[in-house]
């Protein structure tokens, strides 16, 4: 069933049911009206009656023929039973058919007593006279009020049914002309394809949910399409990344293979191919360490590892690297795997010490809410141009086409410090500086 079907069958169910309710509601007092009129009629029926048989001796002519009137007007169908009262066996054995004793007790208290009997309605009347006790009982079929009821019945199942089809008729076309933007939604999703991501979806204009949706898909499609082209681009790098060394690896294999040649050059020829092995080697662990989520990183065996002291051991592998530490602020401790800091850190020197003659200058600030960590060095520089694509895997600036690597040692840095909270940014200016800036803010430092 759709969702447009299941709404309006919904709705109907619902507002079909509280109609119902009401209907119930209205017959329940509409009967009970009905039966408490009808009642008062047979309680002035048997009063009447009483006048009728005990009253002649005591009013005078007129007024006998005008209670003689009314008693022939009302319910002249009427059923009538009369007992002396001061024939007590007799009455309570009657009284016993047609009444309880809490009615009975409310009789003889000269109050008026209504009781049902079978498909009868009938009143009960104690009236005390001259020429004795009696009680009077009328009873009667209370064809019109059932008349009534039938017919009150009869027009609330038709007004439930009328109301069903029409509630569920204007709940269905209601609901489609609401789910109509998702029809064209659906439509428009329908064309967009792994060559068409760049599509995106139009708003209605009516600053509803729809648009919130729409808005949040063509996010969700930028994503995706900015994910997509870094696939596609990464691919693309690292099949030619990984194609060099192995046309190098077989090109030597090749030469070699042509003819006999000396030691001297098989050993510079098994040296270059150990060379490419190893450039391979380290691309393809890269290029797995690039691949895996964020939670898979996170997995591996943290510690808390002293900032300070792990920048300081570092540079000391560097004749040209300048360490110093500043500030007086939080403690340097991070919570991360030290092997990988390392790595972070290690490529970040090791670009500042090839593209740069002059010494490298490494400077930790500790600050009140963090730390932050300096590495600068009075080197080529970045193309203004280039900065911004400089964390993409295998982009390489203009300017360093003559020295050698990969490209991919800072988007591997950036990915890490990423990963445990640090964020990475560059300032450089082309032939003067580059320095790269790695901050660590107090909240991040210990997860």
């Amino acid at each position: 069933m759709k969702i447009g079907s299941k709404i309006a069958l919904f709705y109907t169910v619902i507002t079909v049911g509280a109609i119902a309710l009401i209907v119930l509601v209205f017959y329940l007092f509409t009967l009970r009206y009905i039966n408490k009129v009808y009642d008062s009629y047979l309680s002035e029926k048997a009063y009447l009656t009483a006048q009728k048989y005990w009253e002649k001796d005591e009013v005078d002519e007129s007024r006998y023929r005008e209670i003689q009137q009314k008693y022939d007007e009302l319910l002249p169908q009427a059923y009538e039973i009369l007992l002396n009262a001061d024939s007590v066996t007799a009455v309570a054995d009657t009284l016993a058919k047609y009444l309880d004793r809490h009615q009975q007790a409310r009789l003889f208290k000269n109050e008026p007593v209504t009781f049902v009997y079978g498909r009868l309605r009938g009143a009960a009347l104690y009236y005390p006279d001259n020429e004795g006790n009696f009680v009077v009982l009328v009873m009667a079929s209370n064809h019109y009020g059932q008349d009534i009821q039938k017919h009150i019945l009869m027009l609330a199942f038709l007004l439930l049914a009328v109301s069903c089809g029409l509630v569920f008729l204007i709940g269905k076309v209601y609901a489609n002309r609401i789910l109509l933007p998702l029809q064209h939604l659906l439509k428009d999703l329908k064309r967009i394809r792994v060559n068409n991501l760049n599509v995106r979806l139009e708003t209605f204009g009516n600053k509803d949910e729809w648009d919130e949706l729409i808005r949040a898909l063509n996010e969700m499609l930028d994503h995706l399409d900015t994910a997509f082209q870094a696939e596609k681009a990464f691919i693309s790098n690292a099949s030619h990344e990984l194609n060099n060394p192995l046309t190098a690896i077989q090109g030597e294999c090749e030469i070699c293979l042509l003819k006999r040649r000396p030691a001297e050059e098989y050993e510079e020829a098994l040296r270059r191919i150990a060379d490419e092995s190893r450039r391979i080697s380290t691309l393809i662990k890269h290029l797995l360490f690039l691949s895996r989520h964020d939670e898979d990183i996170l997995c591996r065996g943290a510690e808390t590892v002293e900032l300070a002291v792990l920048l300081q051991d570092l540079c000391r592998q560097y004749e040209r690297v300048r360490f110093d530490v500043m500030g007086i602020g939080a403690g340097s401790e991070l919570r991360a795997d030290s092997h990988l800091l390392r790595v972070a850190f290690r490529n970040i020197i090791d670009n500042a010490c090839k593209y740069s003659q002059e010494d490298v200058k490494v400077r930790m600030v500790r600050m009140e809410d963090g730390v932050k960590v300096d590495v600068l060095d009075h080197g080529i520089g970045i193309p203004e141009d280039d900065i911004r694509y400089i964390f993409n895997s295998f982009y390489r600036a203009g300017n360093v086409r003559e020295y050698h690597g990969q490209g991919i040692g800072l988007s591997l840095s950036m990915r890490i410090l990423k990963v445990y909270g640090g964020r990475i940014s560059i300032d450089s200016c082309q032939g003067q500086y580059t320095k790269v800036t790695v901050v660590f803010k107090a909240s991040t430092k210990t997860k």
